[in-house]
């Protein structure tokens, strides 16, 4: 391998503090970008030796891509720098090495292209160097070589096939030495079948990246190629200059109580403290959606076996850790509190609390009548009575089974259960790192879809009242699920404590499906989703006068075999659940009781999807009519979906 395809880390000041700096092993003191922007390439000079000109990374991947299948993590072949008409013979001879004529022809055909027909850029990229990264939108840069869209302040830009690139994926070496790994070479690869994720950033690592088989190590170039300080002086993290110590690989953080193979590490050997160089600059004072209160980091914690408010796992004693002042032994590990769907990204340290305001669902006019911010009209306390199941609240969208409600004092059929009508305007939600707003869903304007919004918890579509904030929205039954969550049809008390990889692979106890956002017992293994903890545990069916109570799959028999409503047999298998009477042996699936879409179930609503009306009328003609895409079947809820006259037995159907 020839020695300028060895990038090596080298000391170097910058603002005068010693770093270890990557550069080419051969490469003498060139030209860097001026602070006025300017461009290092000048002009007819753009062969200059003073500045290296370099291949354009489309053409090292294409090339590599001609001797290799993508069925295997591969190692570059092709050496960054451009093989000009000056010294560079070299390169030119370790392409041609490849005993590859399509290669040769790649480097030396007045217009190349590949297997495709497709033209392949085969000259030097043309360097321009921005100095303030802010510039440049987030959506307007994403690297042709790594396909990322991190934003630096050093680019390169190819004239002919017009793509940016970042500095570091351009000047890419075919292998590395890196100051956290001194015994170890990291060679550049491409292609590969399994998604690996880069040690450093935890972005998925694509088309170009540094890989180490042995131990499993992957790099994005500009993650590897990051200046790394020799000293760091923070004494808010810690009274003593802080040293850089290579061999990181079995030093646990005394701030994140982890080890990270990746992230440069800095010791002080006076105090035996150890922090990953991230971890340093954390942020004191922060706000999570978990907890009500700002909570603080603090170095250590007191004596006693405390647990993390998130992940509900122990804390160690001897590391640090968040905790809250206002509530005695809340605590929250580092890497938990800053997760992304935690913490808004806001460091509160000497910002003050704003006094919270809190919005009021309803005014009180009198004992009993309340005008809600959602209705025009008054509402009266009622207490229900014989079951309706025509009844049903407008924010939930599910029946008033017992208990107190509030209903339209105008005659206009508006409906509320007494607790949907206490929902906060206002909720920090454990789903969510901002606050989320109560609003009615025909408020939320879109230029598609009016009338309803899908749950980002449970994935139902819903025309009830809706939590949102940005693009991120929940319905009302989701919103209400808080932790400790007591589901009644598991012994013990339920947390949302996976983190997102844990969540994502999960199974449902019940459904047994992956998607959705799902809470855990933390005593055993009991996992359940969103969309199954939000059914109503118990229900009422019209024509029996006891409730019927859910249950799951396994718990059905022999004897309870068919649906009163379908009149079709009950699947008993770990695939969902069925609602039942004992005491009527009343057995009934759980879409037949409640609708396939339970909380669209709205008679006299009309929705808009794709700028076509649906409209949503009650099933109360002497024959039920057929579905138009089930043509055998007759639609069997309370409710038929009418679009361009056709009739669907729900909203799924009509847009099948």
């Amino acid at each position: 391998m020839n020695s300028n395809s060895v990038g090596v880390f080298r000391e170097k000041e910058i603002d005068g503090k010693p770093f270890h700096t990557y550069t080419l092993s051969s490469q003498t003191d060139t030209t860097t970008p001026s602070s006025s922007g300017e461009t290092a390439i000048d002009g007819d000079d753009h062969l200059s030796l003073q500045q290296p000109l370099f291949l354009c990374p489309s053409l090292r991947l294409k090339a590599d891509e001609i001797n290799y299948s993508y069925s295997e993590i591969l190692p570059f072949n092709i050496s960054p720098y451009f093989p000009s008409i000056r010294g560079a013979d070299q390169q030119v001879q370790h392409l041609l090495d490849s005993d590859s004529q399509q290669v040769h022809d790649l480097l030396h055909s007045d217009n190349s292209h590949d297997d495709d027909g497709d033209e392949i850029c085969k000259l030097p990229v043309v360097p321009i160097y921005w100095c303030n990264s802010k510039e440049i939108e987030f959506d307007q840069f994403n690297c042709g070589a790594c396909e990322r869209s991190k934003i630096g302040t050093d680019y390169y830009i190819c004239l002919t096939c017009d793509l940016m690139f970042h500095k570091e994926c351009v000047e890419s070496p075919l292998e590395i030495k890196h100051p956290s790994y001194p015994f170890l070479s990291l060679k550049l690869y491409t292609r590969h079948e399994q998604l690996m994720s880069c040690m450093c950033c935890k972005h998925p690592s694509n088309l170009i990246f540094y890989y180490c088989p042995t131990y499993k190590l992957s790099l994005h170039p500009d993650c590897a190629m990051k200046p790394i300080s020799i000293f760091i002086d923070h004494p808010k993290r810690h009274p003593h200059l802080l040293t850089f110590f290579p061999k990181q690989a079995s030093l646990l953080c005394d701030v994140c109580s982890l080890i990270k193979e990746a992230f440069p590490t800095y010791v002080c050997l006076r105090c035996i403290f150890v922090a990953h160089r991230d971890c340093i600059y954390f942020p004191y004072v922060i706000k999570i959606c978990r907890h009500q209160h700002r909570i603080s980091f603090t170095s250590s914690l007191p004596s006693g076996k405390w647990s993390c408010g998130v992940c509900r796992k122990k804390v160690d004693n001897n590391c640090g850790a968040y905790t809250c002042n206002k509530c005695s032994h809340y605590f929250v590990h580092t890497r938990c509190a800053l997760r992304e769907d935690l913490w808004d990204g806001k460091d509160l340290e000497g910002v003050p609390e704003e006094p919270e305001i809190i919005l009021e669902p309803f005014e009180t006019i009198a004992d009993g009548i309340i005008l809600h911010f959602s209705h025009g009209h008054h509402l009266k306390l009622k207490t229900s009575g014989v079951y309706n199941e025509n009844i049903i609240c407008q924010a939930c969208i599910l029946p008033i089974y017992e208990g107190n409600y509030y209903s339209c004092m105008d005659q206009c059929n508006f409906i509320l259960h007494e607790a949907c009508a206490n929902a906060s305007r206002k909720k920090d939600h454990a789903l969510h790192s901002h606050p989320l707003t109560l609003k009615v869903v025909s408020d939320i304007q879109n230029e598609y879809f009016k009338g309803y919004f899908r749950c980002s918890a449970c994935d139902r579509e819903s025309c009830g009242f809706i939590y949102e904030e940005d693009q991120y929205s929940i319905d009302i039954r989701c919103a209400s699920v808080s932790e400790p969550f007591d589901y009644q049809g598991h012994e013990h008390p339920l947390f949302q404590a996976l983190d997102r990889k844990e969540e994502r692979e999960a199974i449902c106890q019940i459904c047994r499906k992956k998607y959705g956002r799902k809470l855990n017992c933390i005593e055993c293994n009991y996992i359940i989703c969103f969309s199954c903890a939000t059914l109503p545990y118990k229900a009422k069916y019209k024509l029996d006068k006891h409730f019927l109570t859910f249950r799951e799959g396994e718990e059905g028999s022999d004897q309870l075999d068919w649906c009163e409503v379908c009149e079709k047999k009950l699947e008993y298998s770990r695939e969902g659940g069925f609602y039942a009477c004992d005491d009527c042996c009343t057995t009934l699936h759980v879409d037949c009781l409640l609708g396939k879409e339970m909380y669209m179930l709205n008679p006299g609503h009309t929705v808009m999807a794709y700028r076509s009306n649906i409209y949503i009328l009650p099933n109360n003609t002497m024959t039920r009519p057929f579905c138009q895409l089930h043509k055998e079947d007759r639609c069997p809820h309370k409710v038929i979906f009418n679009w361009h006259d056709m009739t669907f037995c729900s909203y799924s159907c009509s847009m099948d």
